[in-house]
């Protein structure tokens, strides 16, 4: 009887572990506020909007929202979330027609993080072939590639393109990720500059922020997954903000070393706002 309990037991924390995972899952994987397809649908505006686009620091679901924060900052403009998690840039590329759709007059592009870290490890980049069907494997090359074909076909259908550099992972800004997030961003400013289009120095500022701050030495990033699902758990099944999330595990600008809080995600409204304005941005 005993032992039967046990078993019962078991199965009932194995079965709340699962649905507390499938609750964070459906949470997460959740459709952004104002996203393309509610655009689409019928609530356009009179003026060309603005379209964030890239991966899950745009859709803000795992971060905190830097587009509801241009929402309410510019409120005479409306912003339309083009975010989807996990996104490599290849993948932004093959849905540009909603984005064109949207005939948007302004673009701000922040895509790369989930290319870099397929470039970390061979086994990482053959996974995010293989899973995402893509072409081929993850590289610097390939992303460039793919960065300059998605600033061509936006500026070709009109719209004003603004490329934001990639944040760090992790706060170690000496590690050979962070050495990697460099050499991307470089790629970002030579796509910038070949294809017209502006860019937003968020690695620069975010950096310059932890440096002031003494906190530019670690936590590193190290390429696990469990970061990412501890901040998931905590923010959506526990109630913690992603501020609470980063302090707690000893982030400034981050609760995973990967997405952003408060404060990393105001950085980039900051330089959205100032790229709409006519603002021409620069780093600190």
């Amino acid at each position: 009887m005993r032992a039967r309990s046990l078993v019962g037991a078991a199965a009932l924390a194995i079965g709340a572990t699962a649905g507390a995972a499938a609750y964070v899952v459906a949470r997460v994987q959740g459709r952004a506020r104002g996203d393309v397809e509610d655009y689409l649908a019928g609530r356009v505006s009179a003026d060309a909007p603005v379209v964030c686009l890239g991966a899950s620091i745009v859709r803000g679901k795992a971060s905190v929202d830097f587009v509801q924060m241009l929402r309410e900052r510019v409120p005479h403009r409306t912003f339309v979330n083009a975010g989807v998690n996990g996104n490599v840039a290849w993948e932004v590329l093959q849905r540009l027609d909603d984005v064109i759709a949207c005939a948007p007059g302004e673009v701000v592009v922040l895509v790369g993080t989930n290319d870099i870290q397929a470039t970390m490890d061979p086994a990482a980049g053959e996974s995010a072939r293989r899973s995402k069907g893509l072409p081929e494997t993850p590289s610097l090359r390939w992303y460039e590639e793919c960065l300059a074909q998605v600033v061509r076909r936006l500026r070709d259908a009109g719209a004003d393109v603004a490329l934001c550099s990639l944040p760090p992972l992790g706060q170690d800004l000496d590690d050979a990720a962070n050495a990697r997030v460099r050499e991307f961003n470089a790629a970002i400013a030579r796509v910038a500059e070949a294809q017209g289009a502006t860019y937003l120095p968020l690695y620069e500022r975010l950096a310059a922020l932890l440096a002031s701050q003494g906190a530019d030495a670690g936590p590193a990033w190290t390429g696990s997954w469990e970061p990412g699902v501890r901040s998931l758990a905590e923010h959506f099944l526990l109630g913690r903000s992603f501020d609470e999330v980063a302090a707690r595990a000893g982030f400034v600008l981050s609760p995973d070393g990967v997405h952003l809080d408060t404060t990393g995600a105001a950085i980039v409204a900051d330089l959205a706002a100032e790229f709409l304005s006519g603002d021409d941005p620069v780093g600190d």
